[in-house]
């Protein structure tokens, strides 16, 4: 912006001097002030002038984009240049539009064939107050800012607006104000001035400025300053720095371990502090050495990397860099070199460095350590999880991931709550350790199962740690290991050890009972051979009874004898079809009817006959005392991959779900007089045959149990 918009007394003696034409028009668009170049380029008087609509005053000779751009810096307060055609006069004009507090200042000049004939020397001076680095200013003789340029305004950290409005003492520090007045007197008295000032800005914060005072004259008379200010806070740091008592320095450098140097980069001397030489392992000299002395030193593989660096550090890039130096004692270090170049020239190199060879050490500790913590993470077959004090996954390994199905970023979203199902009892149980472990950071232990993603449930065994940083529980980790197939296993060797004993209780009660109920049939019969007549139902109960004694006791000695193997290639259809045969007549008594639905092309399967006839009696017969009312009793037999399959379906009872899981212990039926041992006999004679068992069931619907026996044929 230039400097011709100011106001004051000397208003029109600026206007006039100007080889501008100007015109001032306020906020509803009314021209206010012309100069005589406005009056002969518009070839109008300035009475004609004034007081007149600025889009009025020409509307056929003015282009059409005229007053979009007086819109422009109305609405936008920017500045704007640009050039217009008038048709009346046939002349080109450049126009300069600034806004102002009372509307809009106007520069315009006629220009030839599209050629400004603005005086080079006023372009000049414009762009150079303009785009000056410097804070430029013009302040009448009372010290008011009269017009400032843009590197005032972000020097003072005040808008051009506000500054208009102020004085230059407004920004003085209390104790400088007089020092400044003087300067400033002498200014306006045509004696120019330097000095350097203290002042605080806009937002409070102080600054050093080096300070230019010009007085301004027309007609050798002093109307006003121009004031010129360059920002030095830096560079009065720096020399502060420099000038701190060397003792201070080296005694602080040598408790920070810091030194400090400089190097003259016309003389190239380095001058050293005595803790900079006892880090580069040298003796404690006060006079300047060549650089060479401790370049010398440098690692030779960090050598042109310090060198560019420095190179750098001359254009003006900060200085600081990590490298290795080899000292006389054969010592290898690692220093932390900081500095930037001083002065105009930048002919000088001021910096600090820092043995840093022990930061690097601890370093390399923690990383080894953060490494070792990922390699327990990634590869450690157990999950582990690092958890809040709230419960949310903070951290999780691959193998929780596997282990649950969930992904990482999944997992990190959720809280152990939404895969650890506890019950009350067991939440009141798990609280008593949590409580422990936050408290006194006492670990614990326990057994839970976990759901995984796709539904089902798993048994973990989980070892809950403390994570306990600067003496405070921020959290805690939990190692998670699967031990459904250990759970598996301790139920089948639960069961071996029920099945051994009943096996040791079966042979001594079979043993013990077989004798006496050998004597007590006999001795029956006889009786009743003497009495045929006589309390003839009695007797059959009583032989009832003892044949059913004799049935268990025959059961127990299964359990109780090692079953030997004679395997033989046999029709599993012939063998359903002959126990059928066996059953029919009880099926009749019980109002069942036996639907079979047998596969003719089933392979032959290598098995023993009669213990899979004892397997399909005892699930028939089951079956058919189920549907006490009667009904039909479904069987099938097909293929299914590399087993047979053989299906039984009743519609019976059925089993409820809480018990279904019992079927096959010992002495565990749901049957008023069952004994257990009927379900758990066809388990074991499935088992040896390399088979498996499944029952569904549902109360009051039915039951439905398959068999599936392994294929071993020629194809």
């Amino acid at each position: 912006m230039a400097l011709f918009d100011t106001l004051g007394k000397y208003e029109a003696v600026f206007l006039e001097q100007m080889n501008d034409a100007f015109i001032a028009i306020n906020s509803n668009w009314i021209i206010t002030q012309v100069n005589t170049r406005a009056s002969r380029l518009l070839n109008r008087t300035r009475e004609e002038l004034l007081h007149q609509c600025i889009c009025d005053l020409n509307p056929d000779g003015f282009a059409d984009d005229f007053c979009d751009q007086l819109r422009k810096v109305f609405v936008e307060q920017v500045n704007v240049q640009f050039r217009t055609f008038d048709r009346m006069l046939e002349i080109w004009f450049e126009v300069h539009a600034y806004p102002v507090e009372t509307g809009i200042y106007m520069l315009f000049q006629e220009v030839e064939n599209q050629k400004s004939l603005e005086p080079e020397e006023e372009f000049y001076y414009r762009s150079l107050f303009l785009q000056n680095p410097d804070a430029v200013y013009l302040m009448d003789l009372d010290g008011n800012f009269l017009e400032v340029n843009p590197s005032a305004e972000k020097m003072l950290g005040c808008t051009r607006t506000a500054l208009l409005k102020s004085n230059f003492r407004l920004f003085c520090t209390p104790s400088e104000i007089d020092k400044t007045n003087r300067h400033f007197q002498l200014a306006c008295a045509g004696i120019p001035q330097r000095y350097e000032l203290n002042i605080v800005t806009r937002d409070g914060s102080m600054r050093v400025i080096d300070v230019s005072n010009v007085p301004i004259s027309i007609d050798g008379r002093v109307v006003g300053v121009y004031g010129i200010s360059k920002d030095i806070t830096e560079r009065k740091q720096i020399e502060g720095a420099l000038r701190l008592s060397e003792r201070g320095l080296a005694q602080s450098q040598r408790i920070a371990q810091v030194g400090h140097w400089e190097l003259d980069l016309k003389t190239d001397a380095l001058t050293c502090s005595k803790e900079t030489l006892r880090i580069f392992g040298g003796e404690a000299i006060e006079e300047a050495i060549p650089s060479e002395v401790p370049f010398s030193m440098i690692h030779p593989d960090d050598r042109r990397t310090v060198k560019e660096a420095f190179e750098q550090a001359i254009k003006g890039e900060p200085l600081r860099l990590e490298h290795r130096i080899i000292r006389p004692d054969g010592m290898e270090r690692v220093l932390l070199m900081q500095g930037h170049a001083v002065g105009d020239d930048r002919s000088h190199v001021f910096g600090i460095v820092q043995d840093i060879t022990e930061q690097k050490r601890t370093e390399q500790l923690i990383m080894e350590n953060q490494m070792r913590y990922r390699s327990l993470l990634a590869y450690n077959s157990d999950g582990v999880v690092a958890l809040d004090l709230h419960g949310h996954y903070i951290e999780v390994n691959p193998a929780f991931e596997r282990m649950t199905g969930y992904t990482k970023e999944e997992l990190l979203q959720m809280s152990h709550k939404q895969l650890i199902p506890f019950d009350q009892t067991e939440l009141e149980q798990v609280k008593v350790s949590w409580e422990s472990m936050i408290q006194e950071g006492v670990p614990y232990s326990l057994e839970h199962p976990i759901k995984h993603k796709d539904g089902y449930f798993f048994e973990v065994n989980s070892h809950n740690i403390p994570i306990i940083i600067n003496g405070n529980i921020t959290g805690y980790f939990t190692i998670c290991r699967d031990i459904s197939e250990r759970k598996r296993t301790e139920e089948i060797l639960r069961k071996s050890d029920k099945l051994a004993a009943v096996g040791q209780l079966a042979a001594a009660v079979a043993h013990e009972i077989r004798n006496p109920l050998t004597s007590l049939k006999g001795f029956t019969k006889l009786l009743q051979d003497h009495f045929p007549q006589e309390k003839k139902q009695y007797f059959d109960i009583m032989l009832s009874e003892l044949a059913r004694i004799e049935m268990i006791s025959g059961e127990l000695l299964v359990l109780a004898k090692p079953q030997v193997k004679h395997y033989d290639q046999r029709n599993v259809n012939e063998i359903l079809l002959s126990v059928v045969a066996l059953l029919e007549s009880q099926a009749n008594m019980n109002n069942v009817e036996v639907e079979l639905k047998l596969d003719l092309d089933l392979p032959f399967l290598q098995c023993e006959e009669n213990q899979l006839k004892q397997v399909f009696v005892n699930i028939i017969k089951n079956g058919i005392e189920a549907m006490k009312q009667g009904g039909k009793l479904l069987i099938s037999s097909e293929r299914h991959g590399l087993e047979a399959r053989l299906c039984f379906v009743d519609h019976g009872c059925g089993i409820p779900p809480d018990i279904i899981h019992k079927i096959g212990e010992p002495f565990y039926s749901t049957k008023e007089k069952g004994t257990g041992l009927g379900m758990m006999i066809t388990n074991k004679i499935i088992n040896h045959h390399k088979g498996r068992l499944e029952i569904e069931s549902e109360p009051d619907k039915g039951t439905t149990i398959r068999v599936f026996l392994p294929i071993f044929h020629d194809e």
